[in-house]
């Protein structure tokens, strides 16, 4: 298909094809679960089309035919404007017909579609399906922290395996101190052992916020088995000095002073590391309440015979 560039070429099947009240709805009601940009507005944006919450989505046949406009006007190659404009042929509710048709008329390049039919579906909401897309070998990584972001946040994803997926897939670098805290409150979810060795590969002051983050996060669980199980690992972690020094501080003298379990968790460390008596003076700042589910009692031995064999 060389006359892409025409409106009227490209919508022949319908003209004067405007999207419906319902799907533009569904595509606000996106946009606001994303922090107010879906990965199509970014990703025009970055190919060159200003200001696209203007035209997308499009509320009239003008609209649309002024968005087909500024992707032909942009200065992005000739691939990045077919690929846009296979992103919204896909709006057309008419199961992928006419963007199929579209790609194969133009030969779209592999990589280029599967990358749309991922975004798209993530900014539908289609968490699971999207990732079968976005996780391909083929694709070079782009958007990598947004799309970790929504996987963690998004209120209507709940799997918290799938952000970790398209995470240890791609091996994104993680940067952003909003998607490193979001990734780690994932991770931490998981595997409270590699999210504390994931914490000491971010720099002194994040791995501080996200160890104390840690312990938040194993504390302040659910009462029950599984929280005593993950307490249980959590105190029987290699901390350095340093770490030790944290874990004691935030329990007694910073905001986690009031987690549950909190004043226990210090006590048996202490005991296993000889530090009881001093430790013992320290606990009376703490605030928060004994965690009766677990058997505290047993965790001293437990720690100090792990402690005795790792030293053999």
């Amino acid at each position: 298909m060389d006359d892409f560039e025409n409106f009227d070429t490209l919508f022949a099947t319908d003209r004067s094809f405007a999207y419906g009240e319902q799907t533009i709805t569904k595509i606000l009601k996106s946009r606001r679960s994303v922090d107010n940009e879906l990965l199509i507005e970014k990703l025009l944006k970055t190919l060159g089309v200003e200001r696209p919450q203007d035209v997308y989505p499009p509320r009239s046949n003008q609209t649309l035919r002024d968005l087909h406009s500024q992707i032909i006007d942009s200065p992005s190659p000739t691939h990045h404007k077919q690929s846009l404009l296979y992103y919204v042929l896909k709006d057309i509710p008419d199961n992928n017909s006419t963007a199929s048709t579209f790609a194969r008329a133009v030969y779209l390049p592999e990589k280029y579609r599967i990358f749309i039919d991922g975004i798209w579906l993530l900014d539908r909401g289609d968490f699971e399906n999207a990732l079968d897309y976005l996780t391909e070998p083929v694709l070079i990584p782009t958007f990598p922290e947004e799309i970790l972001y929504i996987l963690c946040t998004h209120p209507d994803q709940r799997d918290d395996l799938l952000p970790l997926a398209y995470y240890y897939t791609v091996s994104p670098a993680v940067t952003t101190p909003k998607v490193i805290a979001a990734l780690f409150s994932k991770l931490a979810l998981s595997s409270v052992t590699d999210a504390f060795f994931w914490s000491r590969k971010q720099g002194e002051t994040s791995h501080k916020t996200l160890f104390q983050q840690l312990i938040t996060t194993v504390l302040n669980g659910p009462e029950g088995a599984d929280r005593a199980r993950r307490s249980v690992e959590l105190i029987h972690l290699p901390f350095s000095k340093e770490e030790e020094t944290w874990f004691e501080t935030y329990l007694t003298d910073g905001k986690g002073k009031s987690l549950p379990g909190g004043k226990d968790a210090i006590t048996v460390r202490g005991m296993a590391s000889g530090k009881s008596s001093t430790i013992a003076g320290r606990t009376e700042a703490y605030t928060g309440k004994s965690d009766h589910t677990m058997e505290w009692s047993s965790l001293g031995s437990s720690y100090e015979q792990d402690s005795m064999t790792s030293a053999r």
